[in-house]
């Protein structure tokens, strides 16, 4: 483990913005959704090349400062010892100083997203796919810091919030609405947290009422996982951090500081609109019984292979809840990995092993994306189109995004 954390800690990114971005609110999603889960995932090594005094005017953020926001995130500006091999994310113009050739270029334009030159410049503002761009370039970043994918850092991506299909089958898109529902907000971790941050740059609709539930406290793990939480909030409430920070830009809450689980219904008159970012088995089995009209849940990869993989279902949809999780509790034997082999060795609880071994990973970067395609489900749900029955996307090829089922 210290060889490990002795390793990662020489990993970074250099994120750079230009001057356009103090007037852009697309490119401020990007760049503020960029350098949140990069601190996070590079444990704060992130050099952030930009004037401290821009000002930030996207929901939430309303005069406030990059130096500001840089404080909240316990970061500098500059870290004590960045390196010349971290990656650059560049955000805003196209000729940037400081980027240098090589710059990872995250862009968003309505439900689209990816790197490099955008397809289309609508000038449509559309949050989620300004939220899925920042998480895609962090990723490319890893990728090029780690050398596991050699495309990393060398393509064009082009991807939509709207269409699972090839760019060149894409079709005209809807317009982009910003106004949340009442909706369900079960599990404030890693992904929970990521809907929120998400939501946080939206509107809510009048009226509209956002349920927060979840049992659990901000722990150490948590901060380095989760958007919304910092060292201050540890022993924190995570559904009164989540409310807290939507209550801020303007929605209405109500705390459910619970379980979910199958003896849960909805009440008349709550909503009857989930999104789900719980990590067990038992809760989403439950998600068809407990009353909602629909719901979109997210889940990751567990392990080092394939935590940037991300599938997301709608229910009702072409498969039962209790069907798909039938069996997920059940797991294959850990025994053949090393790594979990010393630890029982070494004297440590076989149970919590199991756990530690099959437990998804929380990369920020990666709740960013999926929390971004989680919230489309719900806006495409709110406009009265059919929404996707699943959705699979790995980020490590991310143009591999598989063509997902439309379920009306």
């Amino acid at each position: 483990m210290e060889d490990a954390v002795r390793s990662f800690r020489n990993y970074g990114v250099r994120i750079v913005l230009g001057r356009s971005v103090a007037d852009d609110p697309m490119a401020q999603v990007i760049a503020l959704t960029a350098i949140n889960s990069a601190s996070r995932s590079f444990l704060g090594n992130v050099e952030v090349v930009a004037s401290p005094n821009m000002p930030l005017l996207v929901r939430g953020f309303e005069g406030a400062s990059m130096g500001d926001f840089l404080s909240w995130l316990g970061i500098e500006g500059k870290p004590s010892d960045p390196q010349a091999t971290w990656p650059t994310i560049a955000v805003g113009d196209s000729e940037l100083e400081h980027a240098g050739n090589g710059a990872l270029h995250p862009w968003a334009d309505g439900w689209r997203y990816g790197l490099g030159q955008p397809h289309v410049k609508s000038g449509k503002f559309f949050p989620p796919a300004g939220v899925a761009a920042a998480g895609l370039a962090v990723s490319d970043a890893f990728s090029m810091l780690r050398g596991d994918n050699r495309y990393a850092g060398r393509r064009n991506v082009a991807l939509s919030l709207w269409s699972a299909s090839p760019v060149e089958n894409w079709k005209d898109e809807p317009s982009c609405i910003t106004s949340v529902p009442s909706v369900w907000l079960v599990g404030l971790g890693h992904l929970g947290q990521a809907y929120a941050w998400t939501l946080g740059f939206m509107a809510p609709h009048e009226g509209a009422v956002v349920f927060c539930q979840d049992v659990d406290c901000v722990t150490e793990s948590t901060v380095f996982t989760s958007l919304l939480s910092t060292k201050a909030d540890i022993y924190r409430s995570k559904a009164r951090l989540t409310a807290s920070w939507l209550e801020a830009r303007g929605y209405e809450t109500r705390l459910v500081e619970r379980r979910f689980d199958e003896h849960q219904r909805v009440g008349l008159g709550e909503p009857r609109i989930a999104c789900f970012g719980v990590d067990n088995t038992s809760a989403r089995r439950a998600i068809e019984g407990a009353g909602f009209r629909f719901v979109v849940d997210a889940g990751l990869g567990a392990g080092y292979r394939d935590f940037r993989a991300i599938r997301v279902r709608t229910f009702p949809g072409p498969s039962k809840a209790a069907a798909i999780w039938a069996n997920a509790d059940v797991h294959n034997s850990i025994e053949s990995a090393p790594a979990y082999k010393a630890l029982l060795a070494a004297g440590a609880d076989p149970c919590g092993v199991t756990i530690l071994a099959t437990r998804a990973v929380g990369a920020p970067f990666v709740g960013c994306v999926a929390a971004a395609h989680t919230v489309a489900e719900l806006m495409r749900n709110q406009l009265g189109f059919s929404t996707h029955g699943y959705l699979d996307l790995n980020l490590r090829d991310p143009q591999a995004i598989e063509a997902a089922c439309a379920f009306e």
